[in-house]
């Protein structure tokens, strides 16, 4: 059965069989800022029992995590300091008033301020936060809302003749709502234009790495995303069926196992919970690395067997490719939450029912399969003792050679990921301090059959850094004001890449490459060497990065943005062949990494 036939088959089953409906209610998109609410909630030990490992959240979720904090807002605690500042306070009614109709649901009672009738409705209905049209009936309702960005990024340094710009201006739409209070549904869609200085022949061009398939078109590229997905909400359980986005681990961006550096993708969701214990399943239909003549580094990875020649043109189809994961979480205290989860990446042929089984043990459903599929485990722990300190853990495998697991076999394949948050440090209110060190060892996400990589398209579904690479960071933000923030961050990364063996060409003629497992998109191949492994070999480049950032909201849903970025480096690679995706090859050369970064920004929802 095909991803494509189940919201259908499960509409149908459910309104017949008329189960015990709970809540309904859709996600809300990954960049709003009402996570990094809770996370520093959570961090001054004012919620517990979260399970933010497991994102993205309900609606209802975050409505019930902010009635949570509402209830106890207003008390102090040791020293008489109130639970809340005074801005955490107005961020908090903020909030309450975007999840309005969440919240009244679990508070009936709770009364709101009068609506100001003399200004537009519109103009009202944005300053809320409220969608900007709405339409109510008996039997449901439809909330519909814009999506707007247009966003300027500047670029020097580098070795770069001048400076080098790049603009993106995107426009789009979100459509959500529910039906008889069963079945709840999210549509958005956003159109994307970038062009500047430089010139789009080749995919790895575009400035933006979340990418489906653009148009290439000279001086300038057309890309856009979509998302459309069905909740059907039980007492227990609910399920989601549509394209969505996901992201699991304790990081509140990027993670080991699951972060949303790739597109969206269609899925079978399944989202269950027990007290303190939440179990997340997820069957999805991933798109390979697209085989056309602007992706080099995804050459070949056509099906071949499938594609034919008509009208004198070839037809390249892909293969089929899907993702198996499951993530457990618990609250095994109120002060420890710990996470268990496997992904798994499969393809060349059809839905297993091995791995549709979500509480199945994919290593040894693996097995059952013949040991032709990728695996990845983790494990992690997020400790938030209270006062205003959050920490975490995050460990994976995603390989392991029984017989040699303590050897440098490249097989034996781990990362690690650790930070903290600090939420008003000795005293200072409204500022977090962050920290954060992880490291990927080579190979990691890879495997010697392409279609068993770790990515989506040619993004990688884990962690954004590329494999053989490790980077610590620090930030610390500051609230100014409800709406006015600002934020510094320092950084220093290494990346071993693969090299080209100088001189060297194969039968084919074609460049030699030592692969060290510095390359998402190049996995084992014959010739390489498989009996060691060594952190941080190949080609060694170091970048060390000071930046700053400002935000400003100037409506609940409107924020404005500018940032800078100065970064020194050495051997790193040079523009315009730069990139990651770019293939090895294509390269055009490494040298001193001195670059300066300026962004501007206008954002109006969240995709």
């Amino acid at each position: 059965m095909r991803l494509s036939n189940i919201p259908g088959v499960l509409l149908s089953v459910a309104i017949s069989c008329h189960p015990s409906w709970g809540d309904v209610s859709v996600n809300v998109p990954l960049g709003h800022w009402s996570y990094r609410f809770i996370e520093r909630c959570e961090a001054k030990g004012l919620l517990t029992g979260v399970g933010d490992g497991i994102k993205p959240f309900s609606r209802l979720e975050v409505a019930r995590a902010l009635t949570r904090v509402d209830s106890i807002s207003h008390r102090r605690g040791r020293g008489g300091r109130m639970a809340l500042t005074r801005i955490e306070r107005e961020e908090l009614s903020l909030l309450m008033m975007e999840f309005r109709h969440e919240v009244s649901a679990l508070r009936p009672k709770r009364r709101w301020p009068a609506p100001d009738r003399r200004a537009p409705r519109l103009a009202a209905q944005a300053r809320s936060g409220q969608p900007l049209a709405t339409y109510h009936h008996g039997r449901g309702e439809v909330h519909g809302d814009l999506l707007f960005r247009t966003q300027g990024d500047l670029f020097t340094g580098l070795r770069r003749a001048e400076r080098e710009a790049v603009y993106r201006n995107a426009l789009g739409g979100v459509v959500r709502g529910q039906v008889l209070g069963k079945v709840g549904f999210r549509a958005a869609f956003e159109q994307t234009r970038e062009e500047g200085t430089r010139a789009y022949r080749l995919r790895e061009d575009i400035f933006e790495r979340r990418l489906e398939l653009p148009q290439l078109k000279g001086n300038r590229a057309d890309y856009h995303q979509g998302t459309a997905y069905f909740v059907f909400s039980l007492s227990f359980l609910d399920v989601e069926v549509g394209k969505d986005e996901v992201r699991w681990g304790p990081g509140p961006t990027d993670n080991l196992g699951l972060s949303s550096n790739a597109p969206a993708f269609d899925m079978l969701r399944l989202k269950a919970r027990l007290g303190a214990v939440k179990l997340v399943s997820i069957a999805g239909a991933l798109r390979p690395c697209p085989d056309r003549l602007d992706s080099p580094v995804c050459a070949g990875v056509g099906d071949t067997s499938a594609s034919y020649v008509v009208n004198g043109i070839t037809r390249v189809l892909d293969r089929d490719k899907y993702l198996a994961a499951h993530r457990l979480e618990a609250a095994v205290a109120p002060w420890l939450d710990v996470g268990f989860q496997e992904v798994l990446v499969y393809g060349d042929r059809g839905l297993q029912l091995t791995y549709l089984n979500p509480i199945m043990f994919y290593w040894a459903a693996q097995s059952y399969q013949g040991d032709k599929d990728n695996l990845m485990m983790g494990v992690d722990l997020d400790l938030h003792p209270g006062n205003g300190v959050r920490l975490y853990l995050a460990y994976v495998v995603d390989d392991l050679k029984k017989l040699r697991v303590f050897s440098d076999d490249f097989t034996n394949k781990f990362s690690f990921q650790g930070g903290g948050l600090w939420a008003d440090p000795i005293g200072l209110n409204d500022l977090d301090l962050r920290a954060e060190y992880i490291r990927i060892e080579p190979w990691i996400y890879t495997h010697k059959f392409p279609i068993n990589t770790f990515r989506h398209f040619d993004s990688p579904l884990g962690h954004s850094m590329e494999p053989n690479s490790d980077r610590w960071q620090v930030v610390a933000a500051r609230r100014l004001s409800r709406d006015l923030s600002f934020e510094l961050h320092l950084s220093r990364s290494r990346h071993g890449s693969n090299e080209v063996v100088e001189g060297g060409r194969d039968e084919n003629d074609e460049l030699i490459i030592r692969n060290v497992g510095g390359d998402l998109h190049r996995g084992w191949r014959p010739g390489d060497d498989r009996e060691v492994k060594k952190f941080l070999d190949g080609n060694l480049s170091r970048r060390t990065g000071l930046g700053a950032e400002m935000s400003y909201r100037l409506l609940p849903r409107f924020t404005i943005e500018a940032a800078f970025q100065h970064e020194w480096g050495d051997n790193v690679p040079l523009p315009p062949g730069w990139g990651p995706n770019t293939a090895l090859q294509s390269r055009t050369g490494y040298g001193d990494g001195n670059q300066r970064h300026f962004r501007f920004a206008l954002r109006y929802g969240n995709l």
